[in-house]
C-alpha cells in the first residue's frame, strides 16, 4: 500500500495561468508564483495614465508587404513605434491595453437597453513586454527604473 502523494508542482517560464495535467501535476508559471510564497501578482513596469510606446511589431513603412496585409495592419494600429496612453493595466495575464493600439473590430448584437449594437471597436490588450515607458520631452522611449529621474 503506498500513500497517496502530493501533487507534483512544475514551473514554467511561459505566461500560463494555473493548469492541472494528468496525473495531478500542476504546471504554473514562474512569473506568477514565488517559492515559499502565496498571492503574489507580477510587478508591471507601466501604470494606468502613462504614455507608452509599441517596440515590436511590424514597421509602418515596409515595402515588401503585400498591400493587403499593410490594410489590415493599419485597421489594427499596431505598428512599432506607435505612441499611446495606457488605459488599464492587466498585471495577472501580464497585458496592457493601450489607448487607440491593436485596435479590433466585432459584431455586438442588438439587445433590449443596450446602449451600441452593430460593428464596435474597440482596444485589444497586448503583452507588456511589447510596450516601453515614453518620455514626450525627449521624444524618445525611456527605462522604467528613469521614471522618477524623468519626474513622469
Amino acid at each position: 500500500m503506498t500513500a497517496k502523494s502530493k501533487r507534483q508542482v512544475r514551473f514554467t517560464k511561459a505566461p500560463t495561468n494555473l493548469k492541472v495535467k494528468e496525473g495531478g501535476r500542476v504546471v504554473v508559471s514562474e512569473a506568477f508564483v514565488k517559492q515559499g510564497a502565496t498571492n503574489l501578482v507580477p510587478k508591471m513596469h507601466v501604470k494606468r495614465g502613462d504614455m507608452v510606446m509599441l517596440i515590436s511589431g511590424p514597421k509602418k513603412n515596409d515595402k515588401k508587404r503585400k498591400p493587403e496585409h499593410t490594410r489590415r495592419l493599419q485597421e489594427r494600429n499596431a505598428f512599432k513605434g506607435t505612441i499611446g496612453k495606457v488605459l488599464s493595466v492587466q498585471p495577472k495575464e501580464g497585458k496592457v491595453v493601450v489607448e487607440g493600439v491593436n485596435m479590433v473590430t466585432h459584431f455586438v448584437r442588438p439587445k433590449a437597453g443596450a446602449a451600441e449594437s452593430g460593428i464596435v471597436r474597440k482596444e485589444e490588450p497586448l503583452f507588456a513586454s511589447k510596450v516601453m515607458l515614453y518620455d514626450p520631452e525627449k521624444k524618445r522611449p525611456i527605462r522604467g527604473d528613469k521614471r522618477k529621474a524623468a519626474n513622469l
